[in-house]
């Protein structure tokens, strides 16, 4: 290959990490749309409703004390409609660096007004390009800032252990009526009744509620909250676990849908396994009455798009049963959801009520749990049972065959399929007509775990941010400040050859910039102050090639050649000096406490990004200077032009 391809088949590689660079980066400066839904009727403090006319939302929108122009005061939003959402109540707002932190401030302020599960910013479409990264419709390309920039929510959980007995009592009562059936049957041996009375100490010892106990469960939920704010990228929360007072302190930096973050936090959905109930199940849904119930559940869901108030579909319920003659013997009441037998393409809706027994399985009982395509091309969940979930599952399947077996997410039945034989085989499936992202979600509560217990929002409020836009724009102000200062001392010391360590420093931030982004960096002051330390340290590199091609130059060298061995005797010292400080990233990585952690992913990338720049970028410039102009002379520093001289 000659020079002159060798020289565009690099250029091309380095174009090619700038532009991706540049296109990552750019959704983080470029406008963005800010989505704004109103609800279209509140409930007021005796429980009735009162609609949310169109003309108070227009009066909301142009109101510069008490209204949407105080928080964005020079940008107007564009009414809009979407899906079921009329355009009087949902409008767009195009703006640069809408902050998450001023959009959970707008909503917190007016929460009986606005409806923040569909409030928030829209995906610009570059994010949606780079979907197939993470197999969503978009990926987020922001870099956010921490708490202690932005500000953001702060959430107090209170356990509630009463929900949770209940939840075990109806869990183990079958059982428990079993057992002290059997312990009363005189043909038991003694070494059966034994094993009988065991089994009751156990059950009665896990509905005892200690304080111990009740510890172990705030660990537990402390634990599964903080995988799920991991699986959000909220990963610079703060979250205290107050044992006195039951209840758990969590801090999240620039939270903007805070209904649904906290919904996905707070959600107790478990996977169980339930016994349907086919005479309680036929008589429910024969009735006149009760067909109209669910059709009214029908057209609550099928025109609200997810914004169905709960207690409204549980008061239809409560009726259903009451009407119903439903008796705590006989099960909960359920609702089957799925799609149009005729029409596949339609959304999952309720479609049925079914009463369902106690939980003969849950998914404290399964475990890695994964999604595939299955034979129906719908996706479906496949999980491995425990060994005593197995055991069980066998023998509770071998003794209902023929009954129909529901499987619950949440307080939704997926599917009821009918046992045809024992499923003894440790493992099983979960199919319902899923999609992807609904097959993924599934598989995640599986091998993530529930909520062990329901947790009650005891305060929502927002958090002011502990140093916030005093800290940014001094952060700013002492990059930029760094960054001037080096270029000034680049040119001013190394002449026309310092231009080319500007250009790399350009690029070194862009590229750290954009990785950034595509991890979705939580930016806080320690990161502030790595990305100052990088500015600093990535011109370092470029002075030992520089200092090593001006003594190459004294030795009598010609330019292009001491260029070439300038850049080759100075890769090892570079790699070397690099490597050392990346180690030390690492380890002050590994802790993961946030502070340091955001200090060390900027030190680490920094570097990274910097070595590429000096050692690939710098080099590909020379090569391009020598290649196109016959170099006699290089300008390269005050301090060889002296010593020149003075030989």
């Amino acid at each position: 290959m000659s020079q002159f391809q060798t020289l565009l088949a690099r250029t091309g590689l380095a174009f090619l990490v700038i532009f991706l660079s540049a296109l990552v980066f750019a959704p983080n400066v470029l406008e963005e749309d800010l989505i704004i839904a109103f609800k279209t009727e509140r409930r007021l403090e005796d429980g009735t409703r009162e609609p949310i006319p169109a003309e108070f939302v227009r009066d909301f929108l142009s109101d510069r004390e008490n209204g949407l122009r105080y928080f964005f005061p020079r940008r107007t939003c564009v009414p809009e409609a979407a899906g079921n959402i009329p355009e009087t109540h949902r409008c767009v707002l195009t703006g640069r660096f809408i902050t998450s932190a001023r959009v959970n401030e707008l909503v917190q302020a007016y929460p009986e007004v606005i409806d923040d599960q569909h409030t928030g910013l829209a995906p610009h479409p570059i994010e949606r390009f780079f979907g197939f990264l993470n197999g969503r419709d978009y990926k987020n390309l922001r870099v956010k800032l921490g708490l202690d920039l932005q500000g953001g929510m702060r959430v107090i959980f209170q356990a509630d252990f009463e929900h949770y007995l209940a939840r075990l009592e109806e869990k183990y009562r079958p059982e428990l009526e079993r057992l002290r059936t059997q312990l009363s049957l005189p043909a038991s041996s003694e070494e059966e009744r034994e094993e009988t009375r065991g089994r009751i100490q156990f059950i009665q010892s896990e509905l005892a509620l200690t304080e111990d106990k009740k510890r172990e469960l705030l660990g537990q939920a402390r634990s599964v909250i903080d995988k799920r704010l991991s699986a959000q990228n909220l990963t610079e929360n703060e979250m205290r676990v107050q044992e006195d007072s039951y209840s758990i302190s969590l801090d999240m930096p620039g939270v903007a849908n805070s209904t649904g973050v906290l919904s996905k936090i707070r959600d107790t959905v478990r996977v169980e396994y339930r016994l349907v109930n086919s005479e309680a199940t036929a008589r429910v849904n024969q009735e006149d009455a009760n067909r109209g119930a669910m059709q009214e559940i029908y057209r609550l869901y099928a025109r609200s798009e997810g914004r169905v108030d709960p207690r409204d579909i549980e008061d239809i319920l409560k009726v259903v049963r009451e009407r119903s003659g439903i008796t705590e013997a006989e099960g909960r009441l359920f609702l089957s959801w799925r799609r149009a037998p005729d029409d596949p393409g339609s959304r999952v809706l309720p479609r049925e009520f079914l009463v369902l027994g106690p939980p003969i399985l849950d998914g404290d009982d399964m475990r890695n749990a994964g999604a595939s395509v299955g034979q129906s091309a719908w996706y479906e969940v496949h999980f491995g049972l425990t060994e005593a979930g197995a055991e069980r599952f066998c023998a509770i399947s071998s003794e209902s065959i023929g009954q129909r077996l529901a499987i619950v997410w949440g307080d939704r039945v997926v599917s009821y399929p009918t046992i045809q034989g024992a499923i003894c085989g440790g493992s099983g499936q979960i199919t319902g007509e899923f999609t992807n992202q609904e097959a993924t979600e599934l598989a995640n509560v599986i091998r993530e775990g529930a909520l062990p217990l329901d947790l009650v929002v005891l305060s929502v409020s927002y958090v002011g941010p502990s140093l916030g836009q005093e800290s940014i724009i001094k952060g700013v102000i002492s990059i930029a400040l760094g960054f001037v200062v080096v270029i000034l001392f680049m040119i001013g010391y190394y002449r026309l050859t310092g231009f080319v360590a500007v250009v790399a420093l350009l690029l070194n931030l862009l590229i750290m910039a954009a990785i950034m982004s595509l991890l979705e960096f939580t930016l806080t002051l320690p990161g502030f102050a790595g990305v100052i330390l990088t500015v600093g340290m990535a011109v370092d590199a470029n002075v030992i090639i520089f200092e090593k091609i001006k003594e190459d130059l004294r030795a009598g060298k010609s330019p292009t050649v001491s260029i070439e061995s300038g850049f080759a005797a100075s890769f090892w010292t570079i790699l070397d000096a690099n490597v050392t400080t990346l180690i030390a990233a690492v380890i002050l990585y590994i802790p993961k406490d946030g502070p340091i952690m955001g200090f060390a992913i900027t030190l680490f990338f920094g570097l990274v990004s910097s070595m590429f720049t000096s050692l690939f970028i710098s080099h590909l410039l020379f090569d391009w200077f020598t290649y196109l102009v016959n170099v006699r002379k290089l300008s390269i520093g005050w301090g060889f032009e002296r010593r020149k001289r003075a030989a």
